[in-house]
């Protein structure tokens, strides 16, 4: 599609816009349709106001993301846990509706931070007398360069460690794109940036949201998004949640080491966990070796005091069951 850049409204018409995308019905989707169609038939009732859809999109080396990676499955959903595939993303046959994909469209969900992992995937439901299993994950080739997007123009909580990156951002956003495009006419850019990324979070039943995320993380050409960074509703947007491609996970991501948790108790108002840990597990030769975790255990407490720095205060009490099988 060949844009017309100056086409973009004023910042006035920009807002008289949204208001009238925010009264539009937007598509539902139905078992039959094709994914590709539904999405541009989203796209297109969008660009029905304005000539394109700004993404905020970066090319970054491996070496310099700096994100760890951590993705949490409930234990008693494993077949064979010792499997580094049921570690990953879900088969096709098994993948639902979520804020980044569509059905039979997997996306890898994890944080860069495990008990933020650990809440999307507990959510609302009875946590009582179950365990997790927390894995670990790095990026493998250093050189290779990665394209990541992020939807994080909006209301972040003041302790979320992104907001110096939503900050630069919108600097970034202050500067003209083109120049055939005045500051009015960027100040509208900004504004629908703004919208696109609040419709983004609070589209309750994915199909929006989705629909942003699918345009770039499955684009058909090489330019397409390989993660994409936006905020976690479970953490009452104090971290942030990763959604990957698959493709790039198997060419990009090694899976590091493990851990069996128990969730006791929750206070999300002040992020404060209680956890007990039972076993963990690292690889040795393509094998996943488990061991049960003791407060003596040198090596263990290293990792521990890597991967779970976020929810040591200082009246924070390590806990490790008993009777571990």
């Amino acid at each position: 599609m060949n844009l017309d850049i100056e086409k973009f409204p004023s910042h006035k018409e920009t807002i008289k816009s949204i208001e009238r995308l925010k009264k539009l019905d937007w598509p539902k989707l139905k078992k039959s349709d094709n994914i590709d169609d539904f999405v541009e038939k989203v796209q297109d009732l969008i660009q029905t106001e304005f000539e394109f859809l700004p993404n905020i999109f970066k090319f970054i080396e491996h070496k310099n993301f700096g994100l760890p990676i951590y993705r949490v499955r409930e234990l008693n959903s494993f077949t064979n846990i010792n499997l580094f595939s049921e570690h990953s993303y879900p088969p096709i046959n098994l993948v639902g509706f979520g804020r980044c994909n569509f059905p039979n469209f997997p996306v890898f969900y994890c944080s860069d931070n495990p008990m933020i992992s650990l809440l999307e995937v507990v959510r609302e439901n009875n946590y009582k007398g179950k365990k997790y299993c927390i894995s670990k994950w790095e990026l493998k080739n250093p050189e290779e360069k990665l394209a990541f997007q992020t939807f994080i123009q909006t209301d972040l909580h003041p302790d979320n460690n992104f907001n110096f990156l939503k900050n630069e951002e919108n600097e970034q956003l202050k500067e003209p794109i083109d120049k055939r495009i005045d500051l009015d006419k960027q100040a509208g850019i900004v504004e629908l940036t703004k919208y696109l990324q609040s419709i983004f979070i609070n589209d309750n039943s994915y199909e929006l949201s989705a629909s942003l995320a699918h345009r770039t993380l499955y684009a058909k050409h090489n330019f397409a998004t390989d993660v994409l960074i936006y905020p976690s509703k479970q953490s009452a947007y104090k971290g942030i949640n990763m959604a990957i491609h698959p493709n790039f996970v198997d060419n990009n991501l090694i899976i590091k080491r493990f851990y069996i948790v128990e969730l006791k108790n929750i206070d999300k108002s002040i992020g404060k966990f209680d956890i007990t840990f039972s076993e963990y597990a690292t690889i040795e030769k393509n094998v996943i070796m488990w061991k049960k975790l003791k407060p003596e255990d040198e090596k263990c407490k290293n990792l521990l005091m890597e991967d779970f720095k976020s929810i040591i205060t200082p009246d924070f009490e390590w806990k490790f069951e008993q009777n571990t099988k």
